[in-house]
């Protein structure tokens, strides 16, 4: 990914979180796989440096040396040496969960950590009401319906399709 893959990773997006872990712990474990998305990219080619080098003159038969200029990679930006590009990120949490409870948490990454507060100044989750949840429920549900009857006729027509042949 590198460094164009950091500028694009920015913003808000949501992870769930089971019962019987920290909220801390996701956080960080999302870190930790994003950190390691960005540094598993191919690493840029190692800049070349001119060097003069010592060695023996070609077809000469003492032993006469002479300077040479060679192109040789300079090591001291190649990932070995300096370690991973990328070692930490900015992340935030819109809202903390027990350790107990399940839910959504809702991570902000780089600027996205300031859409969070934000998002926590709006009230957003004060709007909810039992009745727009159930009306939203409904319409999943009916949707998950409906693809189970479509599957089920599809199924159907096509085990008549391999007896009728």
């Amino acid at each position: 990914m590198g460094s164009a893959g950091l500028a694009r990773l920015q913003g808000l997006f949501a992870v769930y979180k089971p019962p019987g872990l920290k909220w801390l712990h996701l956080r960080d474990t999302v870190e930790r796989q994003l950190l390691n998305g960005l540094n598993a990219g191919k690493p840029p080619a190692p800049e070349q440096r001119v060097r003069f080098l010592l060695g023996p003159v070609e077809g000469s038969e003492k032993k006469e040396l002479m300077l040479t200029a060679t192109s040789v990679p300079s090591l001291t930006t190649h990932r070995l040496v300096r370690g991973p590009a990328f070692t930490s990120l900015k992340i935030g949490v819109g809202h903390r969960l027990d350790v107990q409870a399940s839910g959504v948490l809702v991570l902000g990454v780089g600027h996205g950590c300031r859409l969070l507060t934000d998002m926590y100044d709006a009230h957003f989750t004060k709007h909810v009401s039992r009745e727009k949840l159930d009306r939203i429920l409904a319409v999943i549900q009916g949707s998950h319906q409906k693809a189970l009857v479509i599957g089920a006729v599809y199924a159907d027509t096509a085990a008549a399709a391999e007896v009728g042949t």
